[in-house]
């Protein structure tokens, strides 16, 4: 597992590569990206941070929670955690760009499959078995179950 110390660091490396995109706004896709999402914003001094939520069904992705506000002309970079295959991201971006927005995805970690779909990221892992355990939120499977749920 990595440390905080380890996370923060691939964080900052995240803003460091999305530099020149200089984005106006950040999308932290909730839960996943609103830590990483917050230390990016924080790089760059943005304090235009809207989360959204997508939420998945099988192979369909919808947002769940929308962005707040017009995004017209905006450069939005939505950020992640991982990215096991990039669907979910891609979609939204389609979605923002269709409302006037110029839009990046950033991840910290990302598969090949995601790889492709993804403006920045951080490490490339073989498969999502392989992402670290993160600290600031609980594993899911699938269609966000929630391991050893106490329901």
């Amino acid at each position: 597992m990595k440390t905080w110390n380890q996370y923060h660091a691939d964080m900052l490396t995240l803003a460091e590569k999305s530099a020149p995109y200089r984005p106006d706004v950040i999308c932290p896709v909730m839960l996943g990206g609103l830590i990483p999402g917050a230390i990016v914003a924080k790089y760059f001094g943005i304090k235009d941070v809207r989360p959204i939520d997508i939420e998945r069904i099988g192979e369909c992705r919808r947002l769940a929670y929308d962005v707040q506000g017009s995004i017209s002309g905006k450069r939005i970079l939505i950020v992640e955690d991982d990215l096991p295959t990039g669907i979910g991201p891609a979609f939204i971006a389609q979605e923002f760009r269709q409302r006037g927005s110029d839009v990046k995805i950033g991840a910290l970690y990302v598969t090949p499959q995601s790889q492709s779909l993804t403006d920045f990221w951080v490490e490339l892992y073989e498969s999502a078995d392989q992402f670290p355990k993160y600290p600031w939120k609980t594993p899911h499977i699938g269609d966000r179950v929630i391991i050893n749920s106490q329901d």
